[in-house]
């Protein structure tokens, strides 16, 4: 009997050991999605000013996953750009209208709405994408707005 409750309480242990690891291994850095790529000088990048604030991206997302360039700079919060395989063309330009971009915040709007901006795409190298942006975010009530200027990314895109 005592044989059968160790056996059995050794298998209880595994199981949960193993559920939990498998759990955490779902999670990326910092409590984001598992597939958030750091970002480096070479590879995925996102740069801009918030206000006149530098900001700058630690871990981006694979644009072709999400369907969005999102770039997070502050734990979750994350600046969001629209994305579309098409646009990748040299010197094309997108305007945002209503809910094209958007930014998140520690502060009592957290979402802002990008409906007045600009997105240029600036090079197209084999799997890689490069563009500028800048955009003012409103708050859901309009009472209030932010500015993200001098914006910069760096993407790779999947398999065309």
């Amino acid at each position: 009997m005592m044989r059968k409750i160790i056996v059995l309480s050794t298998t209880i242990i595994l199981f949960f050991s193993t559920a939990q690891k498998s759990i955490a291994q779902k999670n990326g850095p910092n409590g984001l999605p598992a597939s958030a790529i750091a970002t480096s000088a070479s590879g995925y990048s996102m740069t801009a000013k918030i206000n006149g604030k530098d900001c700058k991206a630690s871990f981006m997302m694979p644009a072709d996953e999400t369907g969005q360039i999102v770039g997070f700079y502050s734990g979750d919060k994350y600046i969001g750009l629209p994305y579309d395989r098409k646009y990748f063309v040299a010197g094309k330009k997108i305007s945002f209208s209503d809910q094209n971009a958007d930014l998140t915040t520690n502060d009592e709007v957290q979402v802002w709405n990008g409906r007045k901006g600009e997105m240029v795409i600036t090079k197209v190298t084999g799997k890689w994408a490069e563009g500028t942006f800048f955009f003012t975010g409103y708050s859901y009530d309009n009472k209030k707005s932010i500015t993200v200027t001098n914006g910069f990314f760096r993407i790779a895109f999947g398999n065309w």
